[in-house]
């Protein structure tokens, strides 16, 4: 005689299953929120670098990058990236024919959670909204230059005027496209190229 399941096993073990995939949800959905902040994190980092050595490389600033410095928020909107991709100093989808970004640099450079709308819709906007928070605009990446080459940088960061000790500093909205307080440094979202150690007392 042929024995098949009860349906109390067949329930246990539907249960089991679905307690297997909603862990591994769980799991995945912190591990890509790990990478996107991994990847904005990079981000930074290589912006602040390739800010760095066009100065070093020139011993100035490029015009295009003195007239953003304190503009609109201090976004590497459209023009001041435009001055990155002319000087090769980071890799950006532009075409030197015309003149412009392309592609989802087209606004400038933008961090990933921004870069995934733009990247899934040609239509976008800057006013375009981000799902993990914000707009487009929110997430353009900021930035802020040593001008007067004293190997300190002024910027208002969060709503704070700080002094960096760097030629140029970078930061990010992170996911939410808003920032919190420059004293919860490291604990918030926000991404900065910069440390709390580097900020001039």
């Amino acid at each position: 005689m042929k024995r098949g399941f009860t349906l109390i096993e067949m329930l246990v073990s539907i249960g089991i299953i679905a307690i297997l995939i909603a862990a591994a949800v769980v799991s995945f959905g912190g591990t890509t929120r790990k990478a996107e902040m991994a990847k904005g994190r990079e981000l930074v980092s290589n912006v602040s670098t390739a800010l760095a050595s066009i100065y070093q490389k020139s011993g100035r600033w490029p015009s295009g990058l003195v007239k953003a410095n304190g503009s609109d928020d201090n976004r590497l909107g459209e023009k001041p990236a435009i001055v990155l991709a002319q000087k090769n100093a980071i890799s950006l989808s532009y075409s030197s024919k015309s003149g412009q970004l392309l592609g989802e640099d087209r606004f400038g450079i933008v961090d990933p959670w921004a870069q995934k709308v733009l990247k899934g819709s040609s239509k976008a906007k800057l006013s375009t909204k981000v799902p993990s928070g914000g707009t487009v605009k929110d997430h353009i990446i900021r930035f802020a230059i040593d001008i007067d080459g004293t190997g300190v940088t002024s910027a208002d960061v969060c709503g704070q005027k700080i002094k960096v000790r760097a030629p140029a500093i970078v930061w990010s909205t992170g996911p939410d496209g808003k920032f919190g307080r420059l004293d919860e440094m490291g604990r918030s979202d926000d991404i900065f190229s910069f440390t709390a150690g580097q900020i001039v007392k």
